[in-house]
């Protein structure tokens, strides 16, 4: 998820009663200010410049200065929706229905959103889900990115799998060709649909979520006379503007440790089972949520572990909330852990921050690092209360920033 600068964002606190209710987030800006009840009023990541308005001051702020606006929102487990290159993930808007709502043939993959529909090339589609329930298939974690390949593989509702090459998929039903003979299944049977896309992730600007937890990475996206308009994957996504639940720039000041490779990585096992680290998901390939925050971007680390990255561009800062991750279902909540930041200047790591206890269920706590001349900065998560069970820490958002 690595981006390019951006231009301007304009930002307001909306008090139309169309969109007071459904428009307003909670927005965090680079230099660790929040601004509560933020509203975006227009915006465009396309070369135009827009004024930016905050609880009646106008103040002009690039879209590289602002890290994030509301949250990513959980999956729609319950609606058809398509899996893109990349990792994102787009629902259709309405219950499954006989006339059909996703569509393949043999260039492209269309989704029904409203009265039009999205179309996008097959080679940035990884999956078409029509009953993610049926196939036992966890949209959070569909939403890993994968690097396709290989045959198509259909997923039935009965548990059976079917490989080949989909031909086409509509209101008729599925024709797949199994070796050079096509093969018809009625639409009712069909689960999902693995495909076996090739196509290369474009950069992009900014994460975009929806209200019913799509997530595009957008390559540009404006609002413009009430309707919000998409360019992602190789698709025009046009909604509401009031569907806008998330936003959340990539590139400019803030990089964020998830698109960097960490030059080293130690986990001590509590007994004998080793955990590796994840870049934007959990350890299981979960969503990252802790302290009731969800995230896009971020870091998981169990404890006892030590991530090292190498800081080659003389970043200033280093922020980030540590948190301890959610359970994954309705159960107690569980685990502690302490989080440690430190930086290496001449030759020798110092601490320069040290969280204290942080426990389950308690709100993330915020990360602030003057990283001025340092050389490398390395993330150490340790043991607090009863050992590591549930010690799974959170560093969300965690970026190094160029500037003060």
């Amino acid at each position: 998820m690595r981006g390019l600068p951006i231009t301007l964002l304009s930002l307001a606190c909306v008090t139309s009663p169309a969109t007071a209710e459904t428009l307003r987030r909670s927005a965090l800006l680079l230099d660790g200010r929040r601004l509560e009840a933020a509203a975006v009023e227009s915006l465009a990541f396309d070369g135009a410049g827009c004024a930016v308005e905050f609880d009646s001051r106008d103040e002009a702020l690039p879209a590289s200065d602002f890290v994030r606006w509301g949250e990513p929102r959980p999956a729609a487990a319950s609606r058809a929706a398509i899996v893109l290159d990349g990792g994102g993930r787009l629902f259709t808007d309405r219950p499954w229905s006989p006339a059909g709502l996703i569509k393949i043939d043999e260039t492209a993959v269309s989704i029904r959103r409203g009265k039009a529909w999205a179309t996008f090339p097959r080679a940035r589609v990884r999956w078409v889900v029509l009953s993610a329930e049926s196939a036992s298939l966890d949209l959070d974690q569909l939403a890993e990115p994968s690097a396709g390949g290989g045959d198509d593989v259909v997923l039935l509702r009965s548990g059976d799998r079917l490989s080949g090459r989909v031909v086409s998929l509509g209101t008729k039903g599925l024709v797949l060709e199994v070796a050079g003979e096509p093969v018809e299944t009625p639409l009712e049977s069909v689960a999902a649909v693995r495909m076996a896309g090739e196509g290369e992730p474009a950069t992009a600007t900014c994460l975009v979520g929806l209200d019913d937890g799509s997530l595009l990475l957008a390559q540009s996206v404006s609002i413009e006379d009430g309707s919000l308009t998409i360019e992602a994957a190789g698709a025009t996504v046009r909604v509401g503007e009031e569907t806008l639940a998330f936003l959340q720039p990539l590139g400019g000041a803030a990089r964020y440790l998830s698109d960097l490779d960490a030059v080293d990585y130690r986990h001590t096992p509590y007994l004998d089972l080793a955990w590796p680290y994840a870049r934007d998901r959990g350890l299981r390939g979960e969503p990252l949520v802790g302290g009731g925050r969800r995230a896009a971007k971020g870091i998981a680390l169990h404890s006892a572990a030590r991530l090292v990255y190498k800081l080659d561009s003389a970043p200033r800062r280093f922020a980030a909330e540590l948190a301890v991750a959610d359970p994954a279902t309705d159960g107690p909540a569980s685990g502690s852990i302490v989080g440690r930041v430190y930086l290496a200047r001449d030759g020798k790591f110092e601490l320069a921050f040290d969280s204290g206890v942080v426990r389950a269920g308690e709100p993330p706590r915020p990360v602030e690092v003057d990283a001025t001349g340092a050389a490398g900065l390395a993330l150490v998560i340790d043991y607090a209360d009863g050992g590591d069970a549930g010690d799974t820490a959170l560093w969300l958002d965690a970026r190094l920033i160029a500037r003060p």
